[in-house]
């Protein structure tokens, strides 16, 4: 049975289901990395002092220390030549939490975690609802299992942008189909104002839209608006972060603390192809194996991807696609498993890859879940996870 209007967490039995589904995946994630903290031979120190280490919630761990920096103080002056800095993220989730922070004193930890929750709250009724359109009520949830075992899906449920991402990409590509365009503009804004990779969200947008109206509507119009208007939300930050700070370059040279490459855009191609076969030639990846996973996140997204296109899904290809291009120009694949959790159509192509094969979605999704559980538990003892 479908349910009518905007599909809120608390209206109607099932999205008040799937809502408890939420509460309970984040509950259990919480008492595993409890059980991982206290049982396993795991832990690492922490790169905090002793203060913010001891406030810091479970899934606060390595950038959550900048996000919460943000809550609680804003952007400050630009840092000294080779200094890593705040400047480097990107202000709609931390700014979010600011207003938390201010309105209620949390500290800025919580204040994040408040607004991770809440939009994986929202996010999930919409992604099921996406799924009843496109397949039908009895492939609605298909792709839950895919999504909540992804193994870095515990970032969905920590001090990071991905829940939130999610929820406007969920709404940005509500407001195409609905003809909206508007909204979608704004939220494909506010995308851009999320991250750096919502740049490749614009072109699904812009197909999704393109596909979707008839001839003399405005189509071209709407989908260039769609095309920039993420990379928009990402420009106007890089950019007016820069003018309100005195230095135009703030942005990159913040970047440039944390990576050269990442500072310098035309000398991404040759450095991501680089990082790749040093690896593989130094035996890099034998002696630490779990630098092999942005790669396979990279593969496994290509190849759903391919995957989408040959079922003409050319929006979902579009953005996936895009989204594999972006490791390639900034010249490494880190990030590269937290920015494909995200884009949910793979995980419509996952389910729908395995309907009706049960010898490859059970042990899809138990090597997946093994992930999971591996991946958070080195996450909250302090190892580096992308």
């Amino acid at each position: 049975m479908r349910e009518s209007g905007f599909p809120w967490p608390w209206s109607g039995p099932q999205n008040r289901k799937l809502a408890l589904l939420v509460v309970a995946w984040i509950a259990a994630l919480n008492l595993w990395a409890l059980f991982s903290i206290q049982a396993l031979p795991l832990a690492r120190p922490s790169d905090w002092d002793d203060d913010v280490t001891r406030r810091a919630p479970l899934f606060a761990r390595y950038d959550s220390g900048w996000y919460s920096t943000i809550a609680e103080r804003g952007y400050q002056a630009p840092p000294a030549p080779g200094k890593q800095s705040e400047h480097a993220f990107f202000p709609l989730y931390p700014m979010t939490a600011r207003v938390l922070h201010v309105a209620t004193g949390l500290d800025g930890f919580r204040a994040g975690l408040l607004v991770s929750y809440a939009a994986l709250l929202f996010a999930i009724p919409l992604l099921v609802e996406e799924a009843r359109e496109r397949f039908g009520e009895a492939r609605a949830r298909a792709a839950l299992p895919f999504l909540f075992v992804y193994p870095v899906a515990f970032f969905l449920a920590s001090v990071y942008t991905e829940s939130l991402f999610l929820l406007l990409a969920l709404l940005a590509f509500r407001a195409v189909r609905r003809g909206n365009l508007p909204l979608a503009i704004a939220l494909g804004l506010l995308l851009g104002l999320t991250r750096a990779p919502a740049a490749a969200v614009g072109p699904a947008l812009a197909v999704s839209f393109w596909l979707g109206r008839r001839e003399g509507e405005s189509r071209l119009a709407g989908a260039v608006l769609l095309f920039f208007a993420p990379l928009a939300g990402v420009l106007g930050w890089i950019f007016g972060l820069g003018y309100a700070k005195g230095e135009p370059g703030v942005f990159f040279r913040s970047m440039a603390a944390w990576r050269h490459a990442a500072g310098d855009p035309l000398a991404g191609a040759a450095a991501f192809w680089n990082e790749l076969t040093g690896m593989l030639t130094s035996g890099w990846f034998l002696q630490n194996p779990g630098a092999i996973a942005p790669y396979f996140h990279f593969v496994l997204y290509a190849v759903l991807g391919a995957a989408l296109l040959h079922s003409r899904s050319f929006s979902d290809a579009a953005w996936i696609a895009c989204a594999l291009a972006l490791p390639v120009l900034t010249g490494t694949a880190t990030g590269t498993p937290r920015y494909t959790l995200t884009i949910y159509p793979g995980h419509f192509a996952a389910a729908a890859l395995c309907e009706g094969r049960p010898w490859l979605k059970w042990p899809w999704l138990g090597a997946s879940l093994f992930g999971l559980l591996a991946e958070s538990a080195l996450f909250v003892n302090w190892h580096f996870i992308s």
